[in-house]
């Protein structure tokens, strides 16, 4: 709910708490953070506006104020953004959403017994998620765009999150919070539209969120359109089925021709993470490190803001990769720190 008012009637993003979000971008550019990846829209509750069949009919009214101020914090350290667009929870079974009573007006509660799962799986879907929703984004921050003065602060556009748990084919994948999952044919024409869009009118990125290894070779094929690739790795070492441990494993051992960033992994998994989970020993220093050595286009451990069991961040680690790696940190991290 950082961009947009919500379902609920309120507004709580990013123009609203400006302050705040400024303090936290110090904060990240302090410890030599130079990318942000910031979820936008996650399964939908705010930000888009929607027609009677749940088909995108426009953005909200708050909505730019709020985008528009993100970039201008994150320029202001010298920090570009990734906007996460859509995350596979937009397809969970029971997202909460409202209803006007037909008879009284009122604004009422309800459940999406499907998700979101019409706006990507038909091509009315597509057009309407497109037409109202991302054209009018990437049209704003293109050089001719409205905002095209705040276009430079954005690194890429990621479709979506970890679409692997929302993949029919991925039977293995599938989360069992999504009723109807989706074909992958279905999503690779939305991928490569997409692509296509921002290559056209921005200067932008274009990126995928992969949560599983084995799924890696799918997002490479280069009619999607993708510039570089994310791949998310939580390996536990009780569970070792559940995930592929990445650490060790250099990026030109992984099988595709797109760059690879190291898109999540456990910002501090021997410290923090959720209570049934056994991360491996890997420490932040150790993750940070084999990114640069191992050929990765970056790292992304999660989460700064540790609004989850992984985070927040050991300070100290992030302070020795910036001594380590002085030209690949924010410049501020190379200043006297005042803690």
């Amino acid at each position: 709910m950082d961009f947009g008012a919500n379902i609920w009637g309120s507004h709580l993003g990013v123009s609203t708490r400006r302050a705040a979000v400024q303090r936290d971008f110090e904060q990240m550019a302090s410890l030599g953070f130079t990318v942000v990846r910031w979820f936008v829209f996650g399964d939908g509750r705010a930000g888009i506006t929607y027609d009677e069949q749940g088909l995108p009919t426009g953005l909200d009214a708050p909505f730019f104020r709020d985008l528009d101020a993100a970039l201008e914090i994150a320029g202001s350290v010298d920090i570009a953004l990734v906007l996460v667009l859509l995350d596979h929870r937009w397809m969970f079974r029971n997202i909460p959403d409202a209803i006007a009573d037909p008879a009284t007006g009122a604004i009422l509660e309800t459940r999406l017994p499907h998700g979101r799962e019409a706006v990507l799986s038909t091509e009315a879907g597509h057009d309407a998620l497109l037409t109202h929703v991302l054209v009018p984004i990437v049209q704003r921050y293109s050089p001719g765009g409205v905002r095209g003065d705040l276009g430079h602060r954005l690194l890429a556009y990621e479709l979506m999150n970890e679409p692997d748990f929302v993949i029919e084919e991925w039977e293995a994948d599938v989360s069992t919070q999504v009723p109807r999952p989706i074909r992958f044919e279905t999503f690779a024409l939305l991928v490569a539209r997409f692509s296509a869009l921002v290559h056209a009118r921005s200067t932008a990125l274009t990126t995928i969120g992969c949560a599983r290894l084995h799924n890696l070779w799918a997002w490479d094929d280069p009619g999607l359109g993708l510039d570089l690739l994310q791949l998310h790795s939580y390996p536990d070492t009780r569970h070792s089925e559940r995930d592929d441990d990445v650490f060790g494993t250099p990026a030109s051992a992984l099988g595709v021709r797109h760059p690879v960033i190291l898109g999540e992994f456990p910002g501090d998994g021997p410290a923090r993470h959720p209570a049934g989970a056994s991360p491996p020993s890997t420490t932040l220093d150790e993750y940070l490190t084999f990114g640069v050595t191992g050929g990765y286009l970056g790292a992304w451990p999660w989460s700064f803001s540790g609004t989850d069991a992984y985070g927040p961040l050991p300070r100290p680690a992030l302070r020795r990769f910036a001594a380590r790696y002085p030209e690949l940190v924010n410049r501020r991290a190379l200043e006297p720190c005042p803690d």
